[in-house]
């Protein structure tokens, strides 16, 4: 290193550490984690990897794997929006950073925290929220939820939460909170709905299946009274056992809508996978009785 370089370094590091923590101050990181960032930018200074790289992009860099680490839900996004560090650059700052400390961060990976921000930005009720986080705890429990995004992972259990509970949650809103694609969304999404059906098929019988809906559809008691009634009267002229979650997913739409309390489709199909036409066909049945 000439002289040059060694009177350099303090205003370096000085410059460094300044853009870590303001950086933290406007993503709201904790101050433990700020420390953290700074001790990954002073090992990786020590090893002189950060030498020959943009210093916003390094600082910015050591931040994220910091926050990564301390598992404090930010996406890029966020971070790009907080430093003056370009995206592509950034990620692959982050990872020359761990290769270079040895530090695997899958195994800070917790879409749970990302749950419980998206739910508070969300305004969620604790309900739907309890739901999306056992809904990522089953993917995990089957082994589906290594390498994915826990970001993009936890969006998705937001939105199929969402969905059972018949609230109406847009999927662009979920791309912007959780910086992630719609196809992004939409393939976690079904990946998920796989386990839930596999983990908790709906029951052989209509009148069951009614019940089995309302685990998480906030149907009320009337209306699932109503509904068993025209189940029960379906049946005098139906084999609705046969089809038993289109018929119950079809007798809560009828009641619903006859209680004044309309459930959505989207609410009915997607749990037991019928179809809208399916559900609609069985409906018009239940209302000519």
């Amino acid at each position: 290193m000439t002289t040059d370089e060694t009177s350099a370094e303090p205003q370096v590091v000085g410059d460094a550490l300044d853009r870590i923590q303001s950086a933290a101050t406007v993503l709201g990181v904790p101050a433990e984690t700020t420390e953290t960032a700074v001790a990954v930018f002073r090992r990786h200074r020590d090893q002189r990897a950060a030498h020959a790289h943009n210093v916003a992009t390094t600082a910015a860099a050591c931040l994220y794997v910091a926050c990564k680490v301390e598992r404090v839900p930010r996406t890029v996004d966020e971070f790009v929006d907080a430093t003056e560090a370009d995206r592509t650059q950034l990620l692959r700052r982050a990872k020359a950073v761990t290769s270079e400390l040895g530090i695997d961060l899958s195994g800070f990976a917790d879409a749970s925290q990302y749950v419980d921000r998206y739910a508070d930005e969300l305004a969620l009720p604790e309900g739907v929220a309890d739901r999306a986080r056992e809904i990522v705890d089953h993917c995990e429990d089957a082994g589906i939820a290594g390498g994915k995004s826990p970001s993009g992972w936890a969006a998705a259990a937001i939105y199929n939460a969402c969905v059972e509970a018949d609230m109406d949650v847009r999927q662009d809103t979920l791309t912007e909170l959780a910086d992630v694609t719609h196809v992004t969304i939409r393939n976690r999404y079904k990946e998920q709905r796989e386990v839930l059906r596999e983990r908790n098929p709906p029951p052989a019988t209509a009148a069951a299946a009614i019940d089995w809906y309302r685990e998480y559809l906030p149907a009320s008691e009337y209306v699932a009274d109503t509904a068993r009634e025209l189940l029960a009267t379906a049946a005098d002229y139906h084999p609705v056992d046969d089809e038993a979650a289109a018929w119950a997913a079809a007798s809560l739409r009828v009641a619903g809508e006859r209680a004044g309390a309309p459930i959505g489709m989207k609410a009915l199909k997607t749990p037991a996978g019928c179809s809208s036409s399916d559900i609609h066909e069985r409906a018009s049945d239940l209302e000519s009785l």
